[in-house]
């Protein structure tokens, strides 16, 4: 599902130990082509303001899962991890 012109949504899995885990892949970059570091710096707080804000998912706050975002490149490359345990969306 595409999530907006430059994010799809690939899945979404429950991993052990309470924990979710969103696989994205960015349809329109390269890892060698982006600042890693500066892609995560500036993903990061938006990613954190979804978690607390999101009424999609206040039944996962409420259970106190972790919820966890794995970023790929369009040619299936690692590009980062987000994870928020419980005690960083309080």
């Amino acid at each position: 599902k595409m999530i907006d012109k430059e994010t799809r949504l690939d899945n979404t899995i429950a991993l052990s130990d309470r924990t979710i885990q969103y696989n994205y892949t960015m349809v329109n970059l390269e890892k060698e082509s982006i600042d890693i570091d500066y892609f995560e710096e500036n993903l990061k707080p938006i990613i954190l303001d979804e978690v607390k804000t999101n009424p999609g998912l206040k039944n996962f706050r409420e259970n106190k899962v972790t919820m966890s975002y794995y970023y790929k490149d369009k040619n299936g490359k690692f590009l980062i991890k987000l994870k928020f345990n419980p005690d960083s969306y309080k």
